[in-house]
């Protein structure tokens, strides 16, 4: 099976730009879902998978990146970047590999969590070989997958708010079968 990746690469903001001034430019650019992306010499991309605001996300068939509307012009044949496709999809597994070891280097037992609002949720107590984590929490201890993990430069972090992960815990102790009585 194969799995799409996602990175923001490329991400630009002018400043003094409104929303509604980047939403003409992608718009004057030839920018909308569904439509084909082409590189500098005109050979095909991908295709627009989804607009936000200012961010164009872009499925090469392979990968798919979130990009600026800043990066589009519009071409002969419609919106253009300044990426081949294989100059994209390379760019794109560089930045998932650098994340993937920044990632590996962060998830160490012993190291403190937090969410993604910065509030801290507990201590990372085991990492285990199937892809879960063993999160020792303030009053629980709980497994998550490792995809809900990213980091930066101060650690690991959940990609969920510390409030999301308190409703989601208390979701699955309500949901969780009742134990037998003695």
């Amino acid at each position: 099976m194969k799995f799409k990746q996602t990175i923001a690469i490329g991400v630009t903001a002018l400043a003094g730009w409104s929303v509604a001034a980047q939403a003409q430019s992608i718009a004057a650019a030839g920018v909308s879902v569904g439509v084909t992306v082409y590189g500098p010499q005109g050979n095909e991309v991908g295709q627009v998978e989804r607009i936000d605001g200012d961010i164009v996300t872009i499925n090469t068939g392979k990968n798919a990146a979130a990009l600026g509307g800043a990066s589009f012009a519009q071409g002969a044949k419609g919106p253009v970047i300044g990426y081949t496709k294989a100059q994209l999809d390379d760019a794109i597994e560089a930045a998932n590999q650098q994340a993937k070891a920044k990632l590996d280097a962060a998830l160490v037992a012993g190291n403190a969590l937090r969410g993604a609002d910065g509030v801290g949720v507990g201590t990372i107590k085991t990492v285990n070989e199937d892809g879960t984590i063993v999160i020792e929490g303030s009053s629980q201890t709980f497994s998550l997958n490792r995809d809900l993990f990213s980091a930066d430069d101060s650690g690991p972090m959940l990609r969920i708010t510390s409030q999301q992960l308190q409703e989601a815990l208390a979701k699955s102790a309500a949901a969780a079968p009742a134990a037998p009585a003695s």
